[in-house]
């Protein structure tokens, strides 16, 4: 048995965190916690971290894929963790799944070798389009329009996750397996989460591997940063929203909600970029997070 690691443990719900969790050598606990999605037993047999995808707005600083994971009958899942809403998740979504699918084939591949792609959005916030479904985890598959029991194909499947009903539905049903397992990714300190590992000891694996990564002083300093762009970030949002919604009445609320956000955004990377190189953070640590391009950094330099 671990000893109690002194410090409080990181949160895996920032990526550097997540990645480092959730990696090739931790498959293991990869496949506990994507099987608490799927909601049945599956085996990894290999994970990569390193997965990129282009960000179509500058200001998206935690806009790629997270996790590419490959399943022993040869599925593919990719699991994309996402902060902030920057208005464009499932467009955004959807690409990557039609990606994931696109790069399996080389030419001259026969499309009936084609494997099952699983995409996995995990959102810490509420999508409009989905306001009015009551649950936290929904699944989305091709049917026809007039008989949604039928299913065209399961080579594509899509998962929302909610994580801000986490809670919710763990205290509607304290046995929601996947509400144990967001709650965890959300914050591990939480005295809820901790009695958790006494009845999941998928969790309690995974948590003692967390206590490791806590105790990384380069993955903490690197969370901490995030942990700090995190709640500037939604406090800039929400004020840049409230002036742009008002000076956007005069054109449409829309166009001035966008347009307050991205001017406020620009404002804010910068500050956070030069907080970062006062504490000698890596510049490509200081670019993946802020998204800000070589020569806007060599500017503020």
């Amino acid at each position: 048995m671990k000893s109690k690691k002194s410090k409080l443990l990181l949160k895996p719900k920032y990526d550097v965190v997540f990645q480092s969790l959730f990696s090739d050598k931790n498959r293991e606990e990869t496949g506990f916690f994507i099987s608490a999605i799927l909601g049945k037993k599956i085996h990894i047999v290999k994970v990569n971290t390193e997965v990129s995808q282009a960000r179509e707005l500058p200001e998206e600083k935690i806009g790629r894929l997270d996790l590419l994971a490959t399943t022993s009958i040869g599925e593919l899942i990719h699991i994309e963790l996402q902060l902030v809403d920057y208005l464009n998740t499932i467009p955004r979504l959807l690409y990557s799944s039609c990606q994931l699918i696109s790069k399996q084939l080389s030419r001259g591949d026969r499309y009936i070798s084609l494997q099952k792609s699983i995409t996995i959005g995990l959102l810490n916030y509420e999508l409009e389009e989905l306001k009015d479904i009551d649950k936290m985890h929904t699944i989305w598959h091709f049917t026809e329009d007039e008989m949604k029991e039928k299913q065209l194909t399961d080579l594509q499947e899509l998962h929302i996750i909610d994580m801000t009903k986490a809670k919710e539905m763990y205290h509607k049903n304290p046995q929601d397996i996947l509400a144990q397992w967001i709650l965890f990714i959300l914050d591990p300190n939480e005295t809820e989460v901790q009695s958790l590992m006494s009845k999941n000891e998928e969790l309690k694996q995974t948590n003692e591997k967390l206590e490791d990564i806590s105790e990384d002083e380069d993955v903490r300093k690197k969370a901490e940063i995030l942990a700090r762009w995190e709640r500037e970030e939604k406090w800039n949002r929400q004020s840049v929203y409230e002036h742009g919604k008002e000076e956007g009445l005069k054109e449409g609320e829309n166009k001035g909600k966008i347009e307050g956000i991205s001017i406020g955004e620009l404002q804010e990377k910068r500050k956070i970029a030069k907080s970062m190189l006062q504490e000698n953070i890596p510049i490509e640590v200081i670019l993946k997070i802020t998204g800000l391009s070589q020569e806007e950094l060599k500017e503020l330099e």
